[in-house]
């Protein structure tokens, strides 16, 4: 109740290279760059009443999401509808969603948690691995291998400074 949450799309196609791969590393920098954009965002947002606006800067809500993912697994020739489809929409979405908590653990370290994360913090750690675990669930025979690994790596990334600093936003996508 009371909650606001401040939303951005990622063009999926934009991140595609002439050679049909996916550009991780982009597509990381741009995840980054709008989660610190978002966070931003928060504090410098009006909100229709004091109590959205108090559990927006509380909680620190993002949501960031993608466009496009039909056409990038048409582009890539995996039926929307198959196996092969739901592994790499995974990989992608494990990829957008470890590094935003990622950069969000990052901005942390720098700004603090969000101000409810102490008597959230085993709960919320215990998400986040979540997550992290069915990133290394994602089957490699379906998915490029470097999409697979940059995606584990931000989610391993994300838990273990996680640990350390917190996370800056209670909620960073919307997938």
């Amino acid at each position: 109740d009371d909650s606001a949450c401040n939303l951005a799309s990622l063009n999926l196609m934009k991140f595609m290279k002439d050679d049909g791969g996916f550009d991780s590393t982009s597509f990381k920098h741009a995840v980054d760059i709008s989660i610190t954009a978002q966070d931003i965002v928060v504090d410098n947002s009006s909100y229709p009443t004091s109590e959205i606006t108090a559990n927006a800067r509380a909680f620190r809500e993002l949501g960031l999401g993608y466009a496009n993912l039909g056409a990038l697994l048409m582009s890539l020739g995996l039926p929307y509808d198959s196996e092969a489809g739901r592994q790499y929409a995974g990989a992608i979405t494990a990829l957008m969603t470890g590094e935003a908590y990622l950069q969000s653990a990052r901005i942390a370290e720098q700004m603090g948690p969000f101000s409810g994360y102490a008597v959230n913090r085993e709960p919320m750690l215990g998400v986040i691995d979540k997550h992290r675990s069915y990133a290394h669930k994602l089957d490699p025979s379906l998915v490029p291998l470097d999409l697979l690994s940059d995606a584990r790596k931000s989610w391993d990334e994300a838990l273990a400074v996680g640990r350390k600093a917190g996370y800056r936003n209670s909620q960073a996508t919307v997938l």
